[in-house]
């Protein structure tokens, strides 16, 4: 797995203001997933926060009732995320280090916004997460993808994904469709929704396409 340490220290220096600047850039990934995962959750469920940051996600999971883990690279976003009160545990752990310290099917949802996409390979994060979720369990994720299908034996290529530096130098990486319907038939997952929405770059009428997807483990 890769994973550019300068998304780590980006979020570090900008953390007492991230919610702010979420907001600015139209960042809707949270409640775009609270939205989609909203008929299958259930009071009292664990929840794991890949990447919980200062809890934007989880905060809408909270409120209906689910049990909070969260883990994150950054001190300084899970001190944001403590104060509001909605975790059970926060860890702070390298995600490059896996297995994560979690044991086996531990949780009913897993759930991680905003962050797949400063990974280039997913399939070591996503093979551990059908470790650590339960039979039936959902996982709900954003990445920034292509739109269009293209047909590629992705057990026989790298083409897996393409990577471009943003303003600050952190490694952006746009995921290939194609790829991730491999890797999640790989792994035994099924697909529930997927959903594509815009968020935008900084500059008016210049937007990124994400998608938000959640699907459920069947083995």
């Amino acid at each position: 797995m890769k994973n550019d340490q300068g998304s780590v220290q980006s979020h570090a220096q900008s953390a007492y203001s991230y919610d702010e600047q979420a907001r600015e850039y139209g960042w809707y990934g949270p409640e775009i997933l609270f939205g989609m995962c909203f008929e299958y959750i259930s009071p009292d469920s664990k929840l794991l926060d890949i990447g919980i940051g200062t809890g934007l996600s989880s905060a809408l999971f909270a409120k209906a009732g689910l049990e909070i883990y969260g883990i994150d690279g950054s001190v300084e976003m899970l001190h944001i995320c403590k104060t509001k009160n909605i975790a059970k545990e926060l860890k702070q752990y390298n995600l490059n280090d896996l297995p994560l310290p979690y044991s086996n099917s531990l949780f009913q949802h897993i759930i991680s916004c905003g962050v797949f996409h400063f990974i280039g390979d997913l399939q070591p994060i996503f093979r551990d997460v059908s470790r650590i979720i339960k039979p039936g369990g959902l996982f709900s994720f954003t990445v920034k993808a292509e739109h269009y299908d293209r047909k590629t034996d992705y057990s026989k290529t790298n083409d897996m994904y393409y990577s471009e530096r943003s303003p600050e130098g952190v490694e952006i990486f746009t995921h290939r469709k194609q790829y991730l319907k491999y890797l999640l038939q790989l792994l035994h997952f099924e697909e529930l929704k997927e959903q594509l929405f815009l968020v935008q770059n900084g500059q008016e009428n210049n937007y990124s396409t994400f998608f938000a997807h959640v699907v459920k483990y069947k083995k």
